[in-house]
């Protein structure tokens, strides 16, 4: 539920329960870094519109985002005190954690890396048959590397994943260092680009478990960008709850009664999995408003 003597703008049951709710900026918790780049875009494209398109993704028990850190970020920066959000039972199967791969083009081999890794960031690599993407941040195995060929492990003492997603951010600054051109995929399409030739070497990150989000994040402390990728059917999207409502400082049940009845004059439209929306695709079912 939304915040104490609010009531919920909608409620969607799909496969996912999805309760929309104007929430406190400040009382949600990020799992993931802000980027200042994509934050400072975000920012003047919110600016710009004058309101916020789609509402985040929010963990009901938790209050932890699952999706959204950045638009939460670009609210404050624009002096609202509520954000749109879904709030969900994180714990739902129907909810999939995955997480990013990094590919890098350009590199002459994975050797080179490997090299590097050694040499400038101090790293312990070994070369190996093969690493299995479970294997992947349990240690001593904080990350891998592959070409398709060879795999190479790093191999660190590290606590939980979120020491093994350090290493990440750390393996992956000294690569861009190197000037490849780096990309985030999903793991199968990352071997995909591989085998294609459009990747010369693909990094397997550790995989998550919903309970090191939700630990890290009330912990205080963040994974890398892109270390998460959730799943989360029946989305909405396109809400476009306008600025003045979120930097209003008036009753919430208020509030929220505005933003229910906007929505009552909109037609709800269902879209099927693999939809591309705004440069995004959607491997699960949303709603749209229109």
């Amino acid at each position: 539920m939304s915040d104490e003597g609010s009531s919920p703008i909608l409620v969607l049951e799909g496969p996912v329960r999805h309760v929309v709710a104007l929430l406190d900026l400040w009382s949600v918790h990020h799992h993931e870094e802000v980027v200042p780049e994509l934050l400072r875009a975000l920012t003047a494209e919110i600016e710009r519109d004058g309101y916020l398109k789609h509402p985040i993704i929010v963990d009901a028990a938790s209050r932890v985002v699952l999706d959204g850190t950045h638009r939460v970020e670009a609210l404050k920066a624009l002096g609202c005190r509520w954000v749109a959000a879904c709030l969900v039972d994180y714990h739902d199967p129907h909810i999939a954690l995955g997480c990013w791969y990094r590919t890098f083009r350009g590199a002459s081999g994975l050797e080179p890396l490997v090299k590097h890794l050694r040499r400038e960031a101090g790293l312990e690599v070994a070369f190996c048959r093969e690493v299995r993407p479970e294997e992947v941040g349990r240690p001593p195995i904080a990350l891998a590397l592959t070409d398709g060929r060879r795999y190479a492990r790093v191999l660190a003492d590290f606590k939980d994943k979120w020491g093994a997603w350090a290493l990440v951010k750390a393996v992956e600054r000294a690569l861009a260092s190197l000037g490849l051109e780096i990309g985030f995929q999903v793991e199968g399409d990352a071997f995909e680009e591989l085998s294609r030739g459009r990747a010369n070497v693909v990094l397997m990150t550790p995989r998550l478990a919903k309970d090191d989000v939700v630990r890290v994040a009330l912990s205080g402390r963040v994974f890398p960008y892109k270390a998460t990728r959730h799943v989360v059917p029946a989305r909405p999207l396109f809400l476009n709850v306008p600025l003045s409502i979120l930097r209003a400082d008036r009753p919430l049940r208020e509030l929220e009664a505005e933003v229910r009845c906007s929505l009552a004059t909109r037609r709800l439209r269902r879209c099927p999995p693999g939809m591309v929306i705004e440069g995004r695709r959607y491997e699960e079912e949303v709603f749209i408003f229109e």
